[in-house]
């Protein structure tokens, strides 16, 4: 049963506000849209209606993961902020926050008191290597994979470390027109979270915005196909923007 330490708002694509044993955790911040790159979805978070964060963590440098207008307006410049590459760690710095800073594949910190974080490796996304991490409390473990393509990169994970509580991990399949798939469908969703051995999984990356960008890629699924395809063992919880999840008591 997963611990009531736990919660989850999901803001839009990526972008969730992680509530794990009193601290907060913003990940692939995405407030603004562009001309060119829209939502697909409503907005469920202003960045007026942030907490205070313990951390702000990027799996890739891509605009809908990696929202330099917005991150400027977070009021709070020494929360820490942890990205795949240097080049962002600078344009972190640039912004003001004192904190930035790049993490590889392995590397772990100690992010607030109770609460501990690795870096997982995610693969690849075209050019550039993705962070997944795995949060620790004492009583709770989370995983969030927000560009995850593969199981394998899971698989592997697991043959070191225990059981998750909870997963979140991307569903469209996105790809684009003549390209190799960038994220997990919901068939690579569900059998990574069992993998994981979570028995909650919340879907990310799951909307795709009608824009001149979309035009170049495609889907292959949707959080309520994931829903579909999960046994007994595993719960889906298709989250809407805005939405707050809880376990039940």
């Amino acid at each position: 049963m997963i611990k009531q330490s736990i919660a989850v708002t999901r803001v839009v694509n990526s972008c969730v506000l992680l509530e794990l044993d009193g601290h907060q955790v913003l990940t692939d911040p995405w407030f603004i849209e562009r001309w060119w790159l829209r939502r697909g979805e409503p907005l469920g978070l202003r960045i007026a209606d942030l907490p205070p964060l313990a951390a702000v963590v990027v799996t890739n440098p891509a605009t809908n993961h990696w929202d330099l207008r917005a991150l400027r307006l977070l009021p709070d410049k020494d929360v820490p902020v942890y990205v795949p590459f240097p080049r962002m760690a600078r344009q972190a710095r640039a912004l003001g926050f004192r904190n930035a800073e790049r993490l590889s594949w392995g590397e772990t910190r100690e992010i607030a008191p109770g609460l501990s974080m690795r870096v997982v490796p995610s693969g690849r996304t075209l050019m550039w290597p993705n962070n997944a991490y795995a949060f620790s409390t004492a009583d709770a473990e989370v995983f969030f994979g927000g560009e995850m393509a593969e199981v394998d990169p899971l698989e592997r994970y697991r043959s070191g470390h225990r059981a998750v509580d909870l997963a979140l991990l991307p569903v469209n399949g996105l790809r684009p027109v003549f390209g190799p798939r960038l994220v997990m469908d919901p068939a690579r969703a569900v059998a990574g979270a069992s993998v994981l051995g979570a028995g909650v999984l919340i879907p990310v990356h799951d909307a795709h915005g009608h824009d001149p960008l979309s035009a170049l890629f495609r889907t292959g699924g949707t959080a309520a196909d994931a829903v579909a395809l999960a046994g007994t063992r595993l719960r889906v919880v298709d989250l809407r923007p805005g939405e707050r999840w809880t376990p039940a008591p």
